[in-house]
């Protein structure tokens, strides 16, 4: 009985932990002002939610932006993940269909619009980070009941001072499609540890 009731609570405990807890969109307010100035929320996409969530046991809040012709979990949106104490910006994507363009800029090219953008947004992180590898990467939205590929060539760093990870994703225009910051990696199993609030697949799967 002990045991049942010990495996019960973590279950529990675990479902809470991946719970998000929806705000108002003006409790989110100083969050997206973080946010401004340094990365623009595209015009066509329009405020859906915001949600506090957990980021390797760090408070932080999801901010979700939509459009209105294909809204809804899978479909285009534009996403960020900021940290609730420094207002840390830990991730943002932008799924939108206009990245269903397969053609692809060169490695040097992806390299320097992510070095530029890294260096504008945080410096410290950027002369922190070493460089291991450019490639394509892939991702799946919904589009009109579609699926659609999304994308971008990724260049994948490695922070050795925190011993974690950083990505810039750069679409077909020099734009920037996601980027994410401080990762926790399995290498061993090869698995990401940190929580993926930015990709509806995983949300789906986990936070309830």
């Amino acid at each position: 009985m002990k045991l049942l009731l010990i495996v019960v609570t973590m279950v529990l405990l675990n479902q809470n932990r991946m719970k998000a807890q929806n705000l108002t969109h003006e409790e989110s307010q100083s969050y997206i002002s973080a946010l401004q100035g340094k990365i623009d929320i595209p015009k066509t996409f329009h405020f859906q939610s915001v949600k506090k969530v957990r980021v390797d046991g760090v408070p932080a809040l999801m901010v979700r932006y939509e459009k209105q012709e294909n809204k809804g979990s899978k479909g285009e949106h534009f996403s960020f993940v900021v940290t609730e104490k420094e207002k840390l910006i830990l991730g943002f994507t932008h799924m939108d269909r206009k990245y269903a363009d397969l053609k692809m800029l060169s490695k040097s090219e992806t390299e320097k619009v992510a070095k530029d953008f890294l260096l504008k947004l945080d410096s410290d992180l950027a002369k922190d980070l070493k460089n291991l590898w450019i490639e394509r990467h892939d991702e799946e939205i919904i589009v009109d009941g579609m699926p659609t590929i999304i994308a971008g060539m990724k260049y994948k760093c490695y922070r050795p001072a925190q011993d974690n990870y950083t990505w810039v994703i750069v679409g077909f225009d020099g734009s920037v499609v996601t980027y994410e910051r401080n990762i926790k990696w399995n290498n061993n199993l090869q698995k990401r540890i940190t929580e993926k609030w930015l990709h509806d697949n995983w949300v789906s799967e986990n936070e309830q």
